[in-house]
């Protein structure tokens, strides 16, 4: 059995998406997610304004509501900026509504993948707007300063932690051969929760960025899956792991 951490939003839905590879798998949310109404009025009037953006970018499914009311609003203008999609799933929510903005997505889908990417590394790029959540993504704000790009941060959301994990079916750490977490906050609310015999079981995770913070928890066994997507990380556990 495999425990995957997803926020609440996602959780069902991807606890199925296993199931229905043939997985056992269990779903664990430790976080909500809520909006933040003030911050998503203030990313539309500065997109509204001065100075021009040439690129945005867009962290999470989760912050793809605020960017699209935001976008509707400026979609006059007469440079429109570049939308850089962290993953799939974001970048097919901003395709849905058919606005007139190219829309990119890394080859790796993390931070380290953004960074690379030929629209963050051009002469004119000099400002950048980054739609996140709390307390997310903050290699891609210290990186881009430091090569002397001007960066907006507006967090549209944030992790709402759960008083008590939710869990997608019933579960006893000896069951569980491996653990799937999608970001560092997740691991570290689940580690926190349970016993620390999860430090001695294998684990997958998204990014090397995130890797290395759990191999700092104690986390021996750490493997990476460059897509955090549910079809990504099955096709991953189907190929390295038993379960």
């Amino acid at each position: 059995m495999l425990l995957i951490t997803r926020p609440l939003p996602k959780l069902q839905a991807s606890a199925d998406a296993f199931e229905q590879a043939g997985i056992n798998a269990v779903g664990v949310a430790t976080s909500d997610i809520q909006s933040i109404p003030s911050k998503a009025s203030e990313l539309q009037q500065f997109l509204l304004g001065p100075p021009i953006v040439n690129s945005i970018i867009v962290t999470s499914i989760y912050a793809v509501p605020a960017t699209l009311d935001a976008l509707n609003q400026a979609t006059f203008l007469s440079v429109q900026p570049t939308l850089i999609a962290v993953g799939d799933a974001t970048a097919d929510a901003l395709h849905s509504a058919n606005l007139p903005f190219k829309i990119v997505t890394p080859s790796l889908h993390t931070s380290e993948g953004i960074l690379v990417m030929q629209q963050l590394n051009e002469a004119n790029c000099t400002q950048v707007v980054i739609i996140k959540g709390e307390g997310g993504r903050d290699t891609l704000s210290h990186v881009l300063s430091r090569r002397g790009i001007s960066v907006t941060e507006f967090c549209v959301y944030k992790r709402q932690p759960l008083t008590n994990p939710i869990y997608t079916k019933i579960w006893k750490i000896g069951d569980v051969s491996g653990i799937i977490a999608t970001s560092e906050n997740m691991a570290k609310q689940l580690i926190s929760s349970h016993s620390m015999q999860l430090l001695a079981l294998p684990w997958l995770t998204v990014s090397e960025r995130v890797a290395t913070s759990l191999r700092n928890l104690g986390i021996a066994r750490v493997s990476v899956c460059n897509r955090a997507t549910d079809q990504a990380l099955i096709a991953w556990v189907k190929e390295n792991w038993e379960y």
